[in-house]
């Protein structure tokens, strides 16, 4: 398996014909979405993740305005002829991320540059959930309802402001990546399970060793990616890059 993680700032100052010129990239039904949004900054956050999309399609030799989606249970998107790829999307603030599993066709084989992708019978990727945050002051009010018992002692342990500051935020993207790995968003409570944010997070419980993160901190936002599978092995790799919207041009 193969995880690859990309993120972008989408606030870069670029022209109107610049900005028609990506959005000519992507599918109707896209460009269709961004024009339907209200504000300028949903607009841009809208055209970033069909871009961050369309940039890791690339990667498998698929492209975005091609491709037909669908929805799996809970609504999560998926791609209706590709099962050997799954994905998820997020933003916040200025900040989009996508987040691509593969799945080998040969133990020695990437993703990248094969053609193991265009058969229907190919294998199922691994679930995968992302979410990426602003940085925020930590708040005990949300804290208490939104977060487990044993998270809140943590968080009431810190021993300084910027230590709960920040491990407020990490929590709230753990427990959202975990939340949509297998689109249960809204379905599941926040507060119904815990994460035992260490060097290397985990969920709490007996089914906790069937879900990996992996974090990523920028100067103003955390990201958590979480993988649905039994067991890593070495031949389990990551992948994040990260670029700005003018790179895009």
């Amino acid at each position: 398996m193969e995880v690859y993680v990309y993120m972008m700032r989408v606030d870069d100052p670029i022209t109107v014909s610049q900005e028609a010129s990506l959005k000519s990239r992507l599918s109707t039904a896209r460009q269709n979405k961004i024009e339907k949004l209200r504000y300028d900054a949903d607009k841009r956050l809208s055209l970033g993740a069909g871009l961050l999309l369309d940039h890791g399609l690339s990667q498998f030799g698929l492209k975005e305005r091609e491709e037909e989606f669908g929805t799996v249970e809970n609504g999560k998107p998926c791609l209706k002829n590709h099962p050997g790829i799954q994905f998820n999307l997020s933003h916040s603030g200025a900040m989009v991320m996508a987040a691509f599993t593969c799945q080998k066709a040969k133990k020695e084989s990437g993703c990248a540059g094969t053609s193991i992708f265009s058969a229907a019978g190919e294998g199922q990727a691994c679930p995968v959930g992302c979410d990426v945050e602003r940085k925020q002051k930590a708040r005990m009010d949300v804290a208490r309802r939104f977060f487990a018992p044993c998270e809140q002692q943590l968080l009431l342990s810190a021993k300084t402001q910027e230590e709960q500051d920040l491990l407020f935020s990490r929590l709230w993207t753990l427990k959202e990546s975990f939340l949509k790995v297998d689109g249960k968003g809204m379905a599941m409570a926040l507060d119904s399970f815990a994460i035992e944010p260490g060097k290397t997070p985990r969920l709490a419980g007996i089914h906790g060793s069937q879900y990996h993160f992996r974090e990523f901190q920028l100067a103003d936002y955390c990201a958590s990616v979480c993988v649905k599978r039994k067991d890593l092995t070495e031949d389990d790799k990551f992948f994040f890059s990260f670029q700005n919207l003018q790179d895009m041009v």
